[in-house]
């Protein structure tokens, strides 16, 4: 009777500490320049933040994933004024994306046709990938939406076995982004 008090004991210990986990709220921090706004999970960090070269109102910024020991995990965002549809843009950045991977022998192949998905307040279009590289695989996603007049794109990649959480991370990305 003892020896199953204990086990039940065990039991709702490991039960409450699996629960408090699922529950917590991952810590996050708030990106904010130039009347641009998202929340970024810790360790998260925008790198470049600066105007595309010879592109009027446009704007590049790259962040990635500084977690000690996590894989290499990052995404890409632009902006530029909105003059195509969603799938014109979409085209754009297959063909582009095939162009650079190319060059540098790496294959990239796209998993899906794009699809349009409601993420948060935004109406998107995404589509994934995968690049391989001597056996390591990485998948990815473009995914783009307009907002006041620019249409954005989130590029964004991460090792093969981190690909849900790391779309789960762009989502929520997604879900915070603002622009006033």
């Amino acid at each position: 009777m003892k020896n199953r008090s204990q086990w039940l004991l065990i039991l709702a210990v490991f039960l409450a500490a699996c629960n408090y986990s699922s529950n917590k709220k991952q810590e996050t921090s708030l990106y904010q320049k130039d009347g641009l706004s998202f929340q970024l999970p810790k360790y998260w960090k925008v790198g470049k933040d600066r105007p595309i070269e010879g592109v009027d109102g446009s704007r590049f910024l790259s962040v990635s994933n500084n977690e000690p020991l996590a894989g290499e995990e990052f995404f890409v965002i632009t902006a530029i004024d909105t003059i195509n549809t969603l799938a014109e843009t979409m085209d754009n950045l297959i063909e582009q994306s095939r162009v650079s991977y190319s060059k540098r022998n790496i294959e990239f192949g796209l998993l899906n046709q794009a699809k349009e998905l409601t993420i948060g307040q935004h109406k998107t279009l995404r589509v994934d990938f995968e690049t391989k590289l001597l056996g390591n695989r990485n998948k990815g996603s473009f995914t783009v939406f307009n907002l006041k007049d620019k249409t954005y794109s989130f590029v964004s990649s991460a090792e093969a076995k981190n690909v849900k959480e790391h779309t789960a991370t762009i989502d929520s990305i997604i879900k915070s982004f603002k622009v006033n």
